[in-house]
């Protein structure tokens, strides 16, 4: 069974390590209602379960409170509580009781992001670099982005490419397409969006 070796504290939140490992990070307020000592022996799992315990009722109206600023995904939801001292337990829990109440549903979550950036110009792989990024599965990020047909691929990409053509229009011809070229798919835009700017753009500028 292992042994605690260290516990410390850090803003508000005690990190517990098992022979030199942190095992848990549990905030002060719950490590008093589940307290461990320096070289006793702990069930990790059990410890866990304890805790979450303690700390389910907080941790959900945590997550409430969080919710009434702004819409979040479940990994966004779970991040937050991990890093104010949730253990993962209590974490699994609250995000499955939100889910279970409505109240966060990332399929859901997507579609409006997705019909936020739709009027932008915004590429199609860095949106759903975004979507990746705050824990949204492919198949709700795949129906999120059917939004980005390849018409509104095309108008984003040549709104955007005006908007750069200025830091490249006194470079060589083939320079300045080049650079261009680079700029848009670094902003996420598929090759054909790209193409089709590029072609624009540089008839009407020439």
């Amino acid at each position: 069974m292992p042994i605690v070796s260290d516990i410390r504290e850090n803003r508000g939140i005690v990190e517990i390590a098992c022979e030199g490992v942190t095992v848990a990070r549990v905030r002060r307020a719950h490590f008093g209602k589940c307290p461990v000592e320096t070289g006793a022996d702990i069930e990790v799992e059990d410890y866990l379960n304890r805790v979450a315990a303690a700390q389910f009722a907080d941790g959900y109206e945590a997550a409430l409170t969080s919710l009434d600023f702004c819409a979040r995904s479940a990994r966004e939801i779970a991040n937050a509580l991990k890093r104010k001292g949730y253990v993962e337990p209590c974490v699994e829990a609250v995000v499955e009781r939100l889910r279970e109440n409505g109240l966060i549903d990332d399929a859901r979550y997507a579609q409006r992001m997705a019909e936020v950036q739709v009027d932008k110009p915004v590429g199609l792989y860095a949106f759903k670099r975004k979507l990746r990024a705050k824990g949204i599965s492919e198949d709700d990020a795949e129906e999120a982005l059917a939004a980005f047909n390849d018409d509104q691929q095309r108008a984003a990409a040549l709104e955007t490419a005006k908007k750069l053509w200025r830091k490249y229009e006194a470079l060589p011809p083939r320079e300045a397409k080049a650079k261009l070229s680079q700029a848009l798919a670094r902003r996420g835009f598929p090759w054909d969006a790209i193409e089709g700017a590029l072609d624009e753009i540089t008839d009407t500028m020439e």
